[in-house]
């Protein structure tokens, strides 16, 4: 895995079970986890360029840590409890949750400081891969498989805790975008309509 750090400076790999970062150009490369036995992976770099997240199964179970990027602190779980295995961490834009997907089928995000953790959805046949944040952090869309029908993209509100569907699931819909103002909600459909039997 790999992400790159909001300023360019840096770059953050998951190798070989640790998570190690490593300069542009010149300076050193840090491995921030440093754990034979442990498996860390699918580190991101949060957008206020402070923090990197990783999975991690020092546990026993998956859970998600968060590390200072220049190593001066150590790792911080702030997940607990884990059931499953987790993937593809998102950051929200104000760098204050992280949003994650599961193997049960879940959507969740953790707020980093308070560690509490909010069930977002939970698709009845299969695991929700298509997420992203609005840019003022406080809306999720995300595309939510459903059953013997289309998926459907579904709007949160981290204010309200509601959810809101905003495609009709006559179309096959994904990848759901917000523009840079939060203003617009862009996503892919296929819409040719072709009904045979």
């Amino acid at each position: 895995s790999m992400d790159i750090a909001p300023d360019g400076s840096r770059a953050v790999f998951g190798a070989r079970g640790d998570v190690f970062t490593v300069p542009a150009k010149h300076g050193p490369t840090r491995n921030l986890t440093e754990t034979p036995g442990v498996h860390e992976r699918d580190a991101v770099w949060s957008p206020d360029g402070a923090s990197i997240a990783f999975i991690g199964d020092e546990s026993g179970e998956d859970e998600i840590y968060v590390r200072a990027q220049n190593g001066s602190e150590k790792p911080r779980r702030v997940t607990s409890n884990g059931d499953t295995y987790k993937y593809s961490l998102a950051w929200s834009p104000d760098s204050k949750r992280i949003l994650w997907s599961d193997k049960k089928n879940r959507l969740q995000f953790v707020d980093v400081s308070s560690e509490s953790v909010t069930l977002v959805d939970q698709s009845p046949i299969w695991e929700i891969r298509d997420y992203t944040w609005a840019p003022d952090s406080k809306w999720i869309a995300y595309t939510r498989p459903e059953q013997r029908r289309y998926a459907n993209i579904h709007l949160y509100s981290l204010d309200t805790r509601e959810k809101i569907q905003v495609s009709d699931g006559w179309f096959d819909v994904g990848d759901p975008e917000f523009s840079s103002d939060g203003k617009y909600l862009f996503f892919v459909s296929e819409r040719t309509f072709n009904p045979t039997y």
